[in-house]
């Protein structure tokens, strides 16, 4: 599956593909955060996958890899420490302070997983994307690398498939 070299590759950029997750997320959440939880996926990797499968883009799974690599520092030392921060308020506070304390929370972690995209799209810049020309989902080449059989979540990755179809690029 090589690129074809007449049509230029044009990679994403990290405004874009924020935006686009952004847009698309609302419609994979459920999924996206049981995949965090249940299996370890990064989201914002995931969110990659889709937006290059969007675009008829393809990575191989040494390539994915590369990318899960190049965010497991950012991911391990920052966003999951303010996600567990966020999920386990404790329960002393008075409601308004932890409704406040959350929020700010949840924007802290929202930085991190900005930054995180731009470290993918980074990653990306020496990757060789390919044109994808056949049936290939990059969400169950993604939960393969993990070491998980995508037939038991093949309804998932088809709902994410639908979704990431239906937003603009």
């Amino acid at each position: 599956m090589q690129a074809d070299p007449n049509r230029p590759q044009i990679r994403p950029d990290s405004t874009d593909l924020w935006q686009w997750s952004l847009a698309l997320y609302p419609a994979i959440k459920s999924i996206a955060l049981e995949w965090q939880d249940q299996c370890g996926v990064n989201v914002n990797l995931l969110l990659l996958l889709l937006y290059l499968q969007r675009r008829q883009q393809l990575l191989s799974v040494d390539d994915l890899q590369q990318l899960q690599n190049a965010v497991a520092l950012q991911q391990q030392r920052f966003t999951i420490p303010l996600r567990q921060l966020r999920r386990q308020l404790p329960a002393h506070l008075p409601e308004q302070a932890a409704i406040d304390f959350k929020q700010q929370l949840l924007q802290a972690e929202l930085c991190s997983e900005q930054l995180e995209q731009q470290q993918l799209i980074a990653c990306l810049q020496d990757l060789p994307v390919r044109q994808l020309t056949a049936a290939c989902s990059m969400p169950a080449m993604y939960l393969q690398l993990l070491q998980i059989d995508p037939a038991s979540r093949l309804a998932q990755i088809v709902d994410l498939d639908q979704a990431a179809a239906n937003v603009e690029i």
